[in-house]
């Protein structure tokens, strides 16, 4: 059989009671900070756009498919947005076709609070001369873009002959 607990009795309401307030302030104080921030709408996670150019023509129509036979430099430009305030890391992976890495560059940056600049980050990949061309390393490439470590985006592109 459970034992009756008093509610009249000195000792239960001496400790309980105490535990009840402080149950009852955090409660409220929980309360009135998520009503503080429910029309905070929360941050954005950072984004990348890949575009590619041939280095050496005129203008850059963002194209995705490239010969190399005509391209001496691919340029590979990364566009980031919603990258939150601190030092990064961008770490940039090029894939020959079948998945297995040609290339890995990284680039350290610095993003200031409240900053409203565009980030780009360009970085060129030599083709002419190179084992692309003179292995023919045809087909889908893959360009693949981390921050601090995390995948944010991929993009495929062909080499042709």
């Amino acid at each position: 059989m459970l034992p009756f607990i008093r509610l009249n009795n000195k000792s239960f309401r001496s400790t309980m009671l105490p535990a009840f307030v402080l149950l009852a302030v955090i409660g409220f104080s929980a309360c009135q900070m998520t009503s503080a921030d429910r029309g905070t709408p929360a941050a954005a996670p950072p984004t990348a756009t890949f575009s590619f150019c041939d280095k050496e023509a005129a203008g850059c129509s963002g194209e995705t498919s490239f010969s190399t036979a005509a391209t001496r430099d691919l340029e590979v430009k990364v566009s980031w947005q919603n990258v939150p305030a601190g030092n990064h890391v961008q770490t940039l992976e090029i894939l020959i076709p079948g998945g297995n890495l040609y290339q890995q560059t990284q680039m350290a940056f610095g993003v200031t609070q409240g900053s409203t600049e565009p980030l780009v980050a360009i970085q060129v990949l030599p083709v002419a001369g190179t084992w692309i061309q003179q292995r023919h390393i045809m087909g889908e490439w893959t360009a693949r873009v981390s921050l601090d470590g995390q995948v944010v985006a991929t993009q495929t592109l062909q080499l042709t002959p």
